[in-house]
């Protein structure tokens, strides 16, 4: 009896002990597992950080658009008292209120406008070079400080109001508005020749012309004030594209890192 005894003893105690070492080894591998977990957590936490502070570096305002609100309010600010302008920062453009250059149904200047028409002429020889290419030049000195955007064309727009026109000399009022935008510009080039070999990057003339007619009002009211808001002449700034592959790349990376 005491052997049989003492045999249930042992096979009880080398029971109890597997038992404890299967629930040692459980105990372990949960740590380890619970310890990988918390790993790839700070892992995936570090990660998404990164990516999202670098993807806030890269909205922040870039060269290009500095360099556009920049340009814009640097040309307002020389033609301020003088020739009253409203910046459209969203589109980058600059306009001349109505009937301030020509009278109504006509593409011929007033006598008056033609002396802000030169500053006008002046104030883009200053700022458009300093991002454009200026044949024959070298660093200007106007130019240092200036955001490092690049213009790629500046169009000087025609506007009409919706009143139809019908002369001998415009058909309609494109043949009006498209005659307004050809005659400011050489009005601009006659003051300023060299504004007329500013070029692009690609060595493509940066300044153009272009008529709208009508069909871009910035006011649709029927009112006298809003016709007059409509017939204008504006100054377009077109700004070369800058490359963002780093940006794709990044928002395509927070996009992954943030699936469940």
């Amino acid at each position: 009896m005491r052997r049989r005894a003492t045999a249930a003893g042992q096979h009880g105690a080398r029971a109890a002990g597997e038992g404890g070492d299967y629930f040692a080894s459980m105990t372990d591998l949960m740590l380890g597992l619970i310890f990988i977990f918390i790993i790839m957590l700070v892992g995936f936490a570090m990660n998404l950080h990164s990516a999202e502070s670098r993807m806030e570096t890269q909205l922040r305002p870039s060269d290009t658009a500095l360099a556009r609100h920049q340009m814009l309010y640097d040309v307002a600010r020389i033609l301020k008292g003088v020739l009253p302008v409203t910046i459209d920062e969203e589109n980058g453009t600059l306009q001349l209120g109505g009937d301030i250059i020509f009278p109504q149904g006509s593409a011929d200047t007033y006598r008056d406008a033609l002396p802000k028409l030169k500053l006008l002429a002046r104030a883009l020889d200053l700022v458009l070079p300093c991002y454009a290419v200026v044949p024959d030049a070298g660093p200007l000195a106007q130019c240092a400080g200036k955001a490092k955007g690049r213009l790629d064309a500046v169009y000087i727009e025609g506007h009409s109001d919706a009143t139809p026109i019908r002369t001998e000399r415009f058909k309609n009022n494109w043949d009006l508005s498209a005659a307004r935008a050809t005659e400011t510009f050489k009005r601009l080039v006659g003051y300023v020749p060299g504004l007329a070999k500013l070029a692009n990057d690609r060595g493509e003339r940066l300044i153009g012309v272009s008529g709208y007619g009508a069909t871009r009002p910035v006011d649709d009211a029927k009112s006298a004030e809003a016709m007059q808001r409509n017939r204008r002449i504006e100054l377009r700034f077109i700004m070369a594209r800058s490359e963002t592959p780093q940006l794709d790349a990044m928002t395509g990376l927070i996009d992954e890192t943030r699936k469940p």
